[in-house]
């Protein structure tokens, strides 16, 4: 049977909330998650300045800060008929409470943001700081290409349709990048009347002896979701969480504990979807063969090096539905910072560095992949420098339309290449998988390619 203790979207749920501390009643609340972010509602009757769910509720402007006054929890546990839920990270979204004055009294009501709500714990202070965090990344489990599940074709009949299938279940052993990062299948099954559903996800998993920051687990697993979404060049998310901490083990019915307690986890801060991509949808770049273990933690060692650069570059795919000249500022903003910080790694000093042209510093990008590229290295600095310096100066011509585009699939192939480079991927399979991928293909498509490059291609 399902767990009735869920949080989704539009849910509401009203039942009780405390703050753990004796001294401080429970109170009624509301807890809801919309799709922006996940809200709690606690109602007031009079302006009972002593009550400390007034305090929790407002920004704290009003009030001295001393021992004997009410500090606000980093953490609430909210109960109803459903289950217990645990609420981290506990944010005011108004300066104080909202009232409304009439004949029948004085009313009102606090609103408060979460992070983080753990569905099922009964001691939510033990999630302030995590050990353990598990993520499903949408299409992780194909990049890596490892399966647990395996069919074997005993006998078929003269039809189309097997007339005996043996399905084998071996787990692979987990993929370990580092001591605290490392990929796994998990296998999830359920059975309801005359059908059996066998699943299975691959899952980020970091997991430390000693409870850290929850920024210290999402730091980690945003940067594995950035490595997929640089191969794939689509907007792949997060599809679901779960979290550990020792200090909430599981229990039997005598409250012994006995091992770990994954706990599902709803949050906004990462952006949770369902996923959206089929199987070989994604038209990856490189793969997980491609690069290994070794090619992750280069990657992570490559997105802490040039944490701005990557940051500015890898956001690109966050902007949905923003216009093409908001891409080609982005895109030109992390080229300009990235060939800077690769001009000083050369040597360079700061001033020259900072007062070599947009177009040098683009060259110091394209200049590292400019044998692999399928179309002119040589001419793409200029392209790329014209159309950002178009978009950004209006004393600047400003580029057709064509251009634009052509300069920024071409800015996206080289900062791909550029990454998958510096992973390690051999050259000669970066070639071809260039050759293949889906936004050369459209470069081709529009003539954006060099004939001197064209002509190497057919020799």
């Amino acid at each position: 049977m399902a767990s009735k203790n869920t949080l989704e979207v539009g849910q509401t749920r009203v039942g009780w909330m405390s703050d753990g501390r004796p001294d401080t009643p429970m109170v009624v609340a509301m807890l809801k998650r919309t799709s922006k972010r996940i809200e709690v509602r606690i109602p007031f009757y009079g302006m009972d300045y002593s009550n400390p769910y007034w305090r929790l509720c407002s920004d704290g402007t009003g009030f001295a800060d001393n021992s004997d006054q009410y500090q606000p929890p980093k953490s609430v546990l909210f109960l109803d008929p459903d289950g217990p839920v645990g609420l981290v990270g506990i944010h005011s979204l108004l300066s104080r409470p909202k009232f409304n004055v009439s004949i029948a009294g004085i009313s009102g009501e606090g609103l408060l943001a979460v992070d983080f709500a753990v569905l099922g714990t009964g001691s939510c202070a033990a999630y302030e700081s995590i050990n353990g965090l598990l993520s499903e990344v949408e299409g992780l489990g194909e990049w890596i290409g490892h399966r647990s599940l395996g069919r074997e074709l005993l006998e078929q009949t003269k039809g189309s349709w097997p007339e005996s299938v043996t399905v084998r279940l071996k787990e692979p052993p987990p993929i370990r990048v580092t001591h605290s990062l490392q990929f796994q299948i998990v296998r999830r099954s359920s059975l309801g009347g005359d059908q059996m559903t066998i699943s299975e996800q691959t899952l980020a998993h970091t997991q430390f002896e000693e409870s850290v920051d929850w920024n210290d687990h999402l730091h980690i697993h945003f940067r594995v979701r950035d490595l997929l979404r640089v191969s794939a060049w689509k907007p792949l998310n997060f599809v679901s969480h779960d979290v550990m901490s020792i200090s909430d083990p599981a229990r039997d019915l005598d409250g012994k504990a006995y091992g770990e307690q994954w706990l599902p986890v709803i949050t906004h801060r990462t952006g949770i979807e369902p996923a959206t991509t089929k199987p070989n949808d994604p038209d990856y770049l490189f793969w997980f063969a491609d690069v290994g273990e070794a090619g992750v933690r280069r990657w992570l060692d490559l997105s802490r090096a040039f944490e701005r650069e990557m940051y500015t570059l890898t956001r690109l795919l966050n902007l949905k539905g923003a216009s093409l000249e908001a891409h080609i500022a982005q895109v030109g903003i992390g080229f300009e910072r990235l060939g800077y910080a690769l001009l000083i790694k050369s040597g360079e000093t700061e001033k020259k560095a900072k007062d070599a042209s947009i177009a040098s510093k683009i060259k110091a990008v394209s200049s590292e992949v400019s044998d692999v590229l399928p179309f002119s290295a040589e001419k793409f600095p200029k392209l790329l420098a014209d159309a950002y310096n178009g978009v950004k100066h209006p004393n600047r011509a400003y580029p057709e339309s064509q251009e634009l585009l052509l300069a920024y699939r071409q800015a996206v192939q080289v900062f791909r290449a550029w990454v998958a480079l510096r992973l390690d991927v051999p050259k000669s399979t970066l070639k071809d998988a260039l050759r293949r991928d889906g936004i050369t293909l459209a470069i081709l498509r529009s003539g954006g390619t060099d004939p001197a490059v064209s002509t190497a291609e057919q020799t």
